[in-house]
């Protein structure tokens, strides 16, 4: 918990309002465009939720392991393999309306100035960032720094994914690692972070473990955006009028049998002021 009291603090901070539309992701994954690449199913539908975002003047926000990192050694790959998708990442980035922080599975972008290169130039990257809504405080970070497996020994667990689990996934062998596939740690985490969040009495947001959560309740103060890898779509939380709502991105084929991609609301939007109220 100290680690992330922390990060809290020295946060970068950001100003918002009313008037502010965010878009919070993470997860994606990409890999290489292979038939190992986890984003791969489900890249249309992301880019066609990232035009629908760049065209109603969106901040997209993610909260890391946007980049598949531990199975490919290096970014140009990725880059390579999604040229469509890093070219909506772009635009994002040209009108200063993206926002990016690293995960345990990309962590190295904290390690290098200008990651990407020219295609996301200048583009600063950060381990966490705090919304200030009006002196109620948003604490946004991917969620590992309070997995030990994933924060502490990442360079070990890296290896075994790399080395080991990715082998042995196709013979259906999950990585015991993983939050994402292993229900106790991602029970564990969230444990942390919903502990963290009625110690602050602030809201915290995450990814990590692909679970979307919304306290419609207002049992605590902690949301998930869940994943850009689930079976049947990708979801985000969506910050607009001062309200967070839950959203899910799927395929689907209309009357005339055309295939689109379309949104729908998981969850009522709930005002931030409700939360500190």
């Amino acid at each position: 918990m100290k680690r992330i009291d922390k990060l809290f603090l020295s946060s970068r901070r950001i100003n918002i309002d009313r008037k502010t539309k965010l878009v919070i992701m993470s997860d994606c994954h990409r890999g290489e465009g292979n038939n190992e690449d986890n984003f791969l199913k489900n890249e249309t539908i992301y880019n066609g939720a990232l035009k629908y975002y760049l065209k109603n003047n969106f901040t997209y926000i993610e909260l890391g392991d946007g980049d598949e990192l531990w199975e490919v050694k290096d970014i140009k790959s990725i880059i390579e393999g999604h040229k469509s998708t890093y070219k909506l990442l772009e635009n994002f980035n040209k009108e200063k309306r993206l926002i990016m922080l690293s995960g345990n599975h990309d962590i190295e972008k904290l390690r290098k100035n200008n990651y990407y290169g020219d295609i996301l130039k200048d583009l600063d990257i950060y381990e966490s960032v705090v919304l200030n809504y009006d002196g109620k405080e948003l604490f946004l970070i991917h969620g590992h720094q309070v997995d030990l497996l994933n924060s502490t020994f990442w360079r070990l667990s890296r290896f075994l994914v790399r080395y080991v689990w990715k082998n042995v996934e196709g013979f259906g062998i999950n990585d015991p690692t993983s939050a994402a596939k292993n229900y106790k740690l991602s029970k564990n985490v969230e444990k942390k972070l919903v502990k963290w969040t009625g110690k602050n009495k602030k809201i915290i947001i995450a990814g990590h473990t692909h679970r979307p959560i919304l306290p419609e309740n207002f049992e605590h103060k902690y949301f998930n955006d869940g994943s850009c890898v689930h079976p049947n779509g990708i979801t985000a939380l969506e910050l607009e009028h001062a309200s967070i709502r839950l959203v899910r991105w799927i395929m689907n084929v209309d009357e005339e049998g055309v295939v689109e991609v379309q949104k729908e609301n998981l969850t009522n939007s709930l005002s931030i002021d409700s939360f500190y109220s």
